[in-house]
């Protein structure tokens, strides 16, 4: 019985990281609403952004990002775009999420590659401070439900329904630096249940983290 949940487990897993994360399709159907030049608005935080995303796992483990010595992660390369109401990532990096549910490094490789290019979108509203030098924001996400064919663990002929729920929470605090055209925010990955109503249960042996994003605007479309 162990066998065949750790097998559904698995399979499960695959199927969210490809449909999960991709909460809202990236597009670039909206307007790019930047300032006239000289004037400073909450819509300076809009362009194109390049920089890292660093995991803090939330329960007691050993990070198994850290690096060698016990220096700190250094975080996986990331890209985005940030229009006047979204931040949009069009390959969103996941093996952090996938190597602490399945905890083997082969295993999530595995499931990365076959899973592919990850689109993920967040939702924010931003407020320009009395100094017009940073842009303050909070984010917004949802759970999410995915309803996943896998095969019957009793007959490989035969399929069986699994519901997916994921929660990914956002963080307060985000914010955008009009000098140093930065922004830094954060998002709580705290839980996967499977199944639905009173068959509901928690993923057994997840370990919630936070994803903590340091990106830096291009300066093409910096303060355009």
């Amino acid at each position: 019985m162990k066998k065949s949940f750790q097998t559904i487990r698995v399979l499960a897993l695959m199927a969210f990281v490809g449909c999960a994360l991709g909460f809202t399709a990236c597009n670039d159907d909206d307007d790019n609403n930047t300032p006239p030049p000289g004037e400073v608005t909450a819509e300076v935080i809009q362009g194109n952004y390049t920089g890292k995303m660093k995991t803090l796992y939330l329960n007691t483990l050993a990070d198994q990002n850290a690096g060698e010595d016990g220096e700190t992660p250094q975080g996986v390369d990331i890209t985005a775009t940030i229009d006047k109401d979204s931040i949009c990532f069009e390959a969103f990096p996941i093996k952090d999420i996938v190597l602490s549910i399945v905890q083997d490094e082969t295993t999530a490789d595995q499931i990365v590659e076959a899973v592919g290019q990850v689109s993920y979108k967040v939702g924010y509203e931003g407020t320009l401070n009395a100094a017009k030098d940073s842009v303050y924001f909070d984010t917004t996400t949802k759970p999410l439900k995915l309803a996943v064919q896998i095969p019957s663990a009793t007959n490989s002929e035969e399929t069986q329904t699994l519901v997916v729920e994921v929660s990914v929470d956002p963080v307060a605090g985000g914010a955008y630096s009009v000098e140093d055209s930065e922004v830094k925010f954060s998002l709580n990955v705290t839980e996967i249940k499977l199944g639905e109503g009173d068959q509901q249960v928690a993923l057994p042996n997840f370990n919630g983290m936070t994803l903590n994003f340091d990106m830096t605007q291009d300066k093409i479309t910096a303060h355009q």
